[in-house]
């Protein structure tokens, strides 16, 4: 987890209906929580399971290429991507952009579960630990962009960060005591099992290898390709005053992305489940409306933004102490 093991305790929905949009679920301390002081350290399990996906995409992969395995990585690659990460995970689980049943959801939050980079808690508190953070007028280089791209991508791949001073981590009851959730959160790993079974006999180890490690290690890589260009380069046309990150729009990877990296709207509107502003490239929301035609989804949240000011400063204000 990228964040340093802080205080968890369930809360009321009243005081979710209070509390700021994306800092909903971080409770600072009175102020005593600070995101810039702390040490990045190895996190052997998380180091390892992406050890063992990577090797196994540059090896295997090399040995196993089939056009149709290509494809089939391609396939499950978009399907977990959109409607597990981005629609279920991202825009449900952590933002409530909308409402649905819950056997929708859980099936959302699984799809999202096999795109194997967390769990559902690990990514809910990896999530709003970044955002708090970066919202903050200082914070640990951990999490923003400032660094290489190689030491970032380390640092996001195979370890996570103690801070000094670390918040604390407020979850609704309905996820808190969610069972379902809780054994998602332990047995994220071996969700992959049964997939790649499937994948063994519908297409020997071609299948494994292109539908596992490549899968996997393919959505991770773009998942931090696209944090780390959009904390870097992108268009800014929402400022926030006294943020220490400003993340800017990626037209170029809205596709790819499933509508991820529109990162500037979205930090601006965290709410909303639409993050593409009016340019129509957001599959993730495509799928909310097909589902909300349907009848599985209702209660779509499209908060306004708030209002714009000039994005003449740098994408990352804050400095490392």
């Amino acid at each position: 987890m990228s964040s340093p093991k802080p205080a968890i305790r369930s809360y009321s929905g009243a005081e979710r209906q209070t509390a700021e949009p994306f800092l909903s679920r971080i409770d600072s301390n009175k102020g005593r929580s600070t995101p810039s002081l702390g040490k990045v350290y190895w996190a052997p399990a998380r180091s390892l399971w992406f050890t063992l996906m990577y090797g196994g995409a540059l090896l295997g992969g090399y040995a196993t290429f089939r056009w149709d395995a290509l494809a089939l990585c391609l396939f499950t690659s978009a399907i977990a991507l959109c409607v597990g990460y981005s629609v279920g995970i991202h825009r449900r689980l952590i933002h409530n952009s909308f409402q649905c049943h819950a056997w929708v959801e859980a099936v959302l939050v699984y799809i999202g579960v096999l795109v194997g980079v967390g769990g559902p808690f690990t990514l809910i508190e990896r999530h709003d630990s970044r955002e708090w953070a970066q919202s903050q007028p200082r914070c640990h280089d951990y999490f923003t962009s400032r660094r290489n791209p190689f030491i970032n991508w380390l640092w996001t791949i195979h370890c996570a960060i103690q801070l000094h001073y670390p918040p604390i981590v407020q979850y609704e009851p309905r996820l808190i005591n969610n069972k379902f959730y809780q054994w998602l959160e332990q047995t994220w790993m071996f969700q992959q099992l049964p997939l790649a079974i499937a994948c063994y006999y519908g297409g020997g180890w071609s299948w494994v290898f292109w539908g596992i490690y490549v899968r996997i290690s393919l959505c991770a890589t773009l998942i931090w390709l696209t944090d780390y260009l959009a904390c870097r380069v992108g268009d800014r046309p929402l400022y926030t005053k006294g943020k220490a990150v400003q993340r800017g729009n990626i037209p170029l990877l809205s596709l790819l992305t499933m509508g991820e990296s529109w990162q500037n709207n979205h930090q601006n509107t965290s709410y909303s489940a639409r993050f593409d502003g009016r340019s129509r490239l957001d599959l993730g929301w495509w799928l909310i409306k097909a589902l909300s035609k349907v009848g599985l989804v209702w209660n779509i949240s499209r908060l306004q933004t708030k209002a714009p000011l000039p994005a003449s400063r740098s994408a990352v204000e804050g400095v490392n102490p």
